[in-house]
């Protein structure tokens, strides 16, 4: 069962209606920062042309037509050149160990068991 996106701290998310006895599956997907992606797809050939400035000089035909995208190995569309492709990949990934954490549960409307 998918879990929550968890792009903010504090990265936490309960897990405890989802284990099992025995043997359970974590799997942790990362993903990269936008920026980073960006600067990716500048390795690619430009698909529109760019002003001075870094916006975008004319809307390409596939897009004012309706129409598929061309065959790309570009993955974003954007409608302004923030990234260039000689620019440094900002820092990503995971940001430490994934830690599984069983804590107890006290109900404080249960009355304590009598010794």
């Amino acid at each position: 069962m998918p879990l929550p996106v968890l792009w903010k701290a504090p990265f936490r998310v309960d897990v405890s209606g989802l284990v099992r006895p025995g043997v359970n599956t974590l799997s942790v997907r990362v993903t990269n920062l936008w920026p980073n992606r960006l600067i990716g797809d500048e390795q690619q050939p430009d698909e529109v042309t760019w002003n001075a400035d870094g916006s975008i000089q004319s809307w390409p035909q596939w897009l004012t037509d309706d129409k598929p995208r061309p065959k790309s190995n570009r993955v974003a569309f954007t409608t302004w050149r923030f990234w260039h492709k000689n620019d440094p990949l900002l820092e990503s990934g995971l940001l430490g160990p994934v830690v599984l954490r069983a804590v107890p549960v006290l109900r404080l409307n249960e009355k304590p068991p009598v010794k």
